[in-house]
């Protein structure tokens, strides 16, 4: 009676031992799978820069965040500055003056345009300064809503200045 017992026992332990190598096996195909999805998401997000400073009162700072465009440009990941609220104004009446350290700013937007970099405008604040769509430099794009909605889905790294 006890050899059936332990025999019994042992077939016990056998399926649950199988059980466990089988749901280890399950475990080991899920984590593979997470570990793809992982190195998926780890594929350089764009970088968005709002730049809402008003370039006329502090064009030190939209310039620095025009060179975070360039230097993340240079090193090959997608970048999109967004004149926002009063960045719109380097699109405006004498902005092609606007300079901070010898550096013109709109011949630094237009360098980033021919390195791969997009901008766009926002439309409220072009009217907000009177800002009309033929006065934007060639490649400057007014923002349309779908697209900014696609760009949040693919979580971007924002930087404002």
């Amino acid at each position: 009676m006890k050899t059936l017992q332990s025999i019994g026992a042992m077939c016990a332990l056998l399926l649950v031992f199988a059980s466990c190598e089988q749901q280890n096996k399950e475990l080991t195909d899920i984590t593979a799978v997470e570990t793809t999805d992982e190195k998926a998401e780890e594929a350089p997000a764009e970088l968005i820069i709002n730049l809402i400073s008003d370039p006329v009162e502090d064009p030190h700072s939209s310039l620095m965040g025009l060179h975070l465009a360039q230097n993340v440009r240079k090193n090959g990941q997608e970048v999109m500055v967004f004149l926002n609220v009063h960045g719109v104004k380097l699109m405006g009446d004498a902005a092609d003056a606007l300079e901070f350290h010898d550096e013109n700013l709109q011949q630094v937007l237009m360098d980033l345009m021919a390195d791969g970099g997009v901008v766009r405008a926002c439309p409220h604040c072009m009217m907000a300064h009177d800002i009309e769509a033929e006065d934007l430099l060639e490649g400057v794009q007014v923002m349309d809503n779908a697209v900014m909605m696609e760009k949040i889905k693919n979580n971007p790294t924002v930087f404002t200045y």
